[in-house]
């Protein structure tokens, strides 16, 4: 049975949004990181009163290979898409996600938002 909570369903609606984007897979749940795709992690939130809370989204955009110049761009226009979607997105860091033993060049993007019932 799916959780309907406020805090469920922030994260539920950010992950049906980035879904949106044509032609990469959107997962929630790490055994199913499959590169390329774009992951969503479990967010910080930060409550600013009782009713109003700010979710903080790590959301990783996973490249198909090492880090060459062919999967950074991939990665830099993936990562514009999201821009585009207009979601609260403030910082994209480069990183490297290990799956298993292989090594994967990422961007990690801090997305933030406010939600209240």
């Amino acid at each position: 049975m799916p959780a309907t909570d406020i805090f469920n369903d922030a994260f539920n609606q950010l992950v049906t949004k980035l879904q949106t984007i044509p032609n990469i897979t959107v997962v929630n749940d790490p055994r199913n990181i499959n590169p390329p795709c774009v992951f969503v992690d479990a967010p910080t939130i930060e409550m600013e009163t009782n009713v109003v809370a700010k979710m903080n989204f790590n959301v990783r955009v996973i490249g198909s290979g090492p880090g060459d110049l062919k999967t950074l761009q991939t990665l830099l226009t993936l990562a514009d898409k999201v821009r585009q979607l207009q979601i609260g997105l403030a910082t994209l860091n480069p990183s490297i996600t290990t799956i298993g033993a292989l090594d994967y060049a990422s961007y990690e993007l801090a997305i933030s938002t406010k939600i209240a019932p």
